[in-house]
């Protein structure tokens, strides 16, 4: 066999070959990166990661599309009715895939059918966070003292699918602990609501909450994330406490579908491209307030188990609850 420098010749035509096939095969053309979120947010930031990397390894263009509204289902609906031909993805989170088909009675897409898990990207996480004066300074102690004035304590949430009201339901109907829910028109709102008193504790992610609060404003009393957070080695997560909530990650998926071998490719670039690369990962996931806890950076495979386990759960804890099913509007 003829040989090329110390490779066959046969050798270097099939990687040639290989790598033409997958080029061809997974971009031939530009690709569209959908998320709900708008330009700036985490979403958007990760995706744009994710663009550059498919953009490297194919030679494609890719464009971002942010198709914001609708509490993310224009954008989900649109993912899951795009041409399955490996050219269109969206980046997705908890909300949208899991939480949503436990809280809305109906739904423009099904995240079990319309949706192919391509890649984990990482963790949001949030701490639950009460005001300074506060006289608690533990999860345990804040539920302690909440349990022995029922109502009195102030729950700042922010909207009835959000996250906040669904501990505020959990902790009445699961742990017997009343707090009264005060509504704000957004995370931020009620985060500051915490801040100024006017409420006693509420839930944030903790990356946005160190940019809008100053030292000794607030007490971390817990973080919502699949394991502790370096940054707060001392501060428990939920599930040490015994406590269910809703875990904020985001994912890219594609649209039912799309071959099996192209998502396991573009996992692969993303994974290595992004995850992988220290200097990618600081730039477009570390700058987002994106951790890598177990599963991210994972198989195709793994984030469709993942995904699978989320949506069960998700369903339990509303059902706990007692969250009354809304309408989408």
């Amino acid at each position: 066999m003829r040989t090329f420098g110390k490779l066959p010749v046969a050798v270097i035509l099939l990687a040639l070959v290989s790598s033409q096939v997958a080029a061809q095969g997974l971009l031939s053309k530009p690709v569209r990166l959908l998320t709900p979120q708008s330009p700036g947010s985490a979403s958007d930031l990760i995706l744009r990661g994710v663009g550059e990397v498919l953009s490297k390894d194919s030679g494609v263009a890719t464009f971002v599309e942010n198709r914001t509204g609708a509490s993310g289902t224009i954008a989900a609906r649109a993912c899951a009715q795009a041409e399955p031909d490996g050219h269109t993805f969206c980046m997705l989170d908890a909300f949208n895939v899991a939480l949503s088909p436990a809280i809305y009675e109906t739904l423009p897409y099904d995240s079990r059918e319309d949706l192919v898990p391509v890649a984990l990207m990482g963790f949001f996480p949030a701490g639950l966070w009460a005001n300074a004066k506060l006289p608690a300074n533990s999860m345990e102690e804040l539920l302690a003292l909440a349990k022995k004035n029922p109502g009195k304590l102030n729950f700042a949430t922010f909207g009835a699918a959000s996250s906040s009201s669904i501990y505020v339901a959990w902790f009445k109907n699961v742990r017997g602990i009343q707090f009264t829910n005060v509504p704000y028109k957004s995370a931020l709102d009620a985060f500051r609501g915490v801040i100024a008193g006017e409420t006693d504790v509420g839930s944030y992610a903790l990356g946005p909450a160190a940019r809008n609060s100053r030292p000794g404003q607030l007490k971390l009393l817990a973080v919502n994330n699949p394991e502790r957070v370096k940054e707060f080695p001392d501060t428990p997560i939920l599930s040490e406490l015994n406590i269910d909530g809703v875990l904020a990650w985001f994912g890219l998926f594609a649209p039912k579908g799309t071959p099996k071998e192209i998502v396991e490719r573009v996992n692969e670039s993303i994974v290595k491209g992004l995850m992988n690369n220290p200097e990618m990962r600081k730039k477009f996931l570390d700058n987002a307030g994106i951790v890598p806890s177990a599963p991210a950076g994972g198989s195709a495979d793994s984030f469709a188990k993942f995904v699978g386990k989320e949506l069960d759960v998700y369903a339990k804890l509303v059902k706990d609850a007692g969250v009354e099913k809304l309408s989408h509007k």
